[in-house]
Formats: structure tokens, C-alpha cells, sequence
């Protein structure tokens, strides 16, 4: 019985394993990572992995100069999922699936990452990284920003 529970633990790792989605390389030290549970995440390699955008990136686009990021915010929306003590994953994967909470980021590539901590929010900030914005807001700094029209977030 020892040996079963043994075997099935190691084929259970190995094919897990085998199944790892690699990440997606967005130039400029970023990359699009994939957690467990397969949510999305930017990273930026540039400062020792800091996540710059967390779960749940639903779209993105880059170029050699800007990263636009759509997200639905996973903690956001189920913030008050947590406290239920009757909530189970169904009801947990219901709820996130009807939110129409979305988030919109810009990633300037080309400017430098200067690091700041917003005391009032308790958010790590990053002088290259804008949002998180709603839609009206994002479009117009995409525009103050000079975004091309070729990083339109339409789902293609």
C-alpha cells in the first residue's frame, strides 16, 4: 500500500511537471509567468522578479516599447468571497467568471524602473508602470503616453 501511494505522489509530480506552461518573453527583462492555479502574472526580471501586474491577466500586448495589460483583479473581486465561510470553489469560480471588473496597465519599456512606496495605498510603485486604470482612464494615457494603435487590447 506503502509502495502505491509512493508511485501515484511521483506520477502525480511528473506529469504536473511536464505540463508546466512556459513563460512569454515580452522583451526588455518582462515576461508573462503562469502561477498554479494558471493565472497570469507580469514579471520584471530587471528587479529581481517583482510582480508588476498580478493575477489574472485576461489580454496583453507588446511592442519594443510598451506592454498594455488587461486584468480582471482576482483579490479584488473576491474579497468578499473570503469571509463566506459557505463559499466553495464552484461558487468561488462563478463568482470570478460574472465579473466584469477589468483593469488596464501601461509598461514603458523604455523609461527607467525607479522604485517608490505609496504610503497612502501600501503599494510598491514603479515610475514606468501606469495603472491600475479604468477603461476611460487608460485610453487617455495611452494617448498622453503615444501607445500605437497596434497595442489595441480588442480580443482578435
Amino acid at each position: 500500500m506503502k509502495n502505491i501511494i509512493l508511485i501515484t505522489m511521483f506520477l502525480t509530480f511528473l506529469f504536473s511537471a511536464c505540463t508546466q506552461i512556459p513563460p512569454i518573453d515580452l522583451g526588455g527583462g518582462y515576461k508573462i509567468d503562469y502561477d498554479g492555479n494558471g493565472y497570469s502574472i507580469l514579471i520584471d526580471n530587471n528587479n529581481n522578479n517583482i510582480i508588476v501586474v498580478s493575477p489574472h491577466i485576461t489580454n496583453f500586448k507588446f511592442d519594443s516599447t510598451f506592454i498594455v495589460v488587461e486584468q480582471k483583479p482576482y483579490d479584488l473581486i473576491m474579497k468578499d468571497a473570503y469571509l463566506n465561510p459557505e463559499m466553495n470553489l464552484k461558487k468561488f469560480l462563478k463568482i470570478f467568471e460574472k465579473s466584469t471588473l477589468r483593469y488596464y496597465w501601461i509598461i514603458n519599456k523604455k523609461e527607467k524602473s525607479e522604485y517608490s512606496f505609496d504610503t497612502l495605498t501600501q503599494f510598491a510603485r514603479y515610475s514606468n508602470v501606469y495603472g491600475p486604470f479604468k477603461e476611460e482612464d487608460y485610453f487617455k494615457k495611452r494617448k498622453e503616453l503615444g501607445v500605437p494603435d497596434k497595442l489595441d487590447l480588442k480580443m482578435d
